[in-house]
């Protein structure tokens, strides 16, 4: 082999080692100590067939037969929606579309008081799609500025909100760890909510994190069809498990797959933390403004904690970029 194969067999193969070594930690091992002892053997088996195998191409035929066969495994895995799930996460949403009439079944609305703390309620609520006049979104971050969590609001008027968050399904007392969220360790879960739940959940009680909300500039087909989209993905999920993946079934990726019409793909999907500037360069949200002013107006926090409960709609909409003053919200 010539020294450039050479140096891309060894990446192939460094890879390989990385994605199994975790597989065997996370998926085999349950994060056990003895996973550490089944770590240690795959890498042993990689390095003595590196060595004692010649060429190198046959070491990488025998270590990828290897690692073929934990894939097949791997994929044999099922995802489940019946586990010891924490409550905030324990009940998923059905919605039922009826002509004109909406019913939406088990739409969690916490009060907090800490994350850990709270009074958890599950609704049945009902809307009209005939009321469906706008939807918003609202990007959170979390101190990177790469990356971000995106959810939608969809506006039925007279104070009826009703959040989309694509998030993982927690089992009890398990924390989110991003190289487990790369294997087969958490659901995907559409959580529907109300707007109050989702947002103070973020401004009030965790650390850091920074909400801007944003109305879509689409008309009132386009809303009406991203309506349907999540609702049938949220339905989806109700009927057939599926896993989170950070990176390929995540809280952007989720939403790029039920689009029902063509996207075209740019880099801030997946590296998501400019997905408002992606969305504002294509004419989605408020164009009147520049970019900096409007987000810069589009930040919530303040106004979400100090908004009463009965105002709470209104108050983070009252500066609302791109709404007319009269708009009724």
């Amino acid at each position: 082999m010539s020294v450039v194969s050479t140096i891309i067999g060894f990446i192939y193969l460094f890879g390989i080692a990385a994605w199994v070594s975790g597989a065997l930690f996370y998926d085999v091992g349950q994060r056990a100590r003895w996973g550490w002892c089944l770590i240690a053997g795959w890498i042993t088996f990689v390095g003595a067939t590196v060595v004692l195998l010649q060429p190198l191409l046959y070491a990488i035929l025998l270590i990828t037969a290897v690692f073929m066969l934990l894939l097949v495994w791997w994929f044999t895995q099922r995802p489940s929606n019946d586990r010891n799930w924490a409550p905030d996460f324990s009940k998923p949403c059905r919605i039922q579309v009826e002509g004109d009439e909406i019913v939406v079944f088990n739409v969690r609305n916490a009060r907090y008081r800490s994350l850990a703390d709270f009074d958890l309620r599950y609704e049945t609520r009902e809307y009209r799609l005939s009321d469906l006049h706008a939807a918003d979104v609202l990007i959170l971050y979390w101190g990177s500025p790469w990356m971000c969590h995106p959810m939608v609001i969809f506006d039925f008027g007279q104070d009826q909100h009703l959040c989309f968050s694509v998030e993982v399904r927690y089992r009890q007392g398990q924390p989110y760890d991003i190289l487990r969220a790369i294997y087969r360790q958490y659901e995907l879960m559409y959580v529907v909510t109300d707007e109050r739940d989702a947002i103070l959940r973020r401004t009030k009680h965790a650390e850091n994190q920074d909400c801007y909300l944003y109305r879509l500039q689409i008309d009132t087909d386009a809303v009406e069809q991203l309506f349907h989209e999540y609702v049938g993905a949220t339905n989806r999920l109700f009927d057939s498990p599926r896993w989170y993946n950070a990176v390929t079934d995540n809280c952007t990726t989720s939403v790029l797959k039920q689009r029902s019409e063509k996207v075209d793909l740019d880099v801030r999907m997946f590296f998501n933390g400019s997905l408002d500037k992606l969305l504002y360069e294509r004419g989605r949200l408020n164009i009147q403004l520049p970019f900096e002013e409007f987000k810069k107006l589009s930040w919530i926090n303040d106004s979400a904690n100090l908004a009463s409960s009965d105002e709470f709609h209104r108050a983070i909409r009252k500066h609302f970029p791109g709404l007319p003053s009269d708009h009724h919200v």
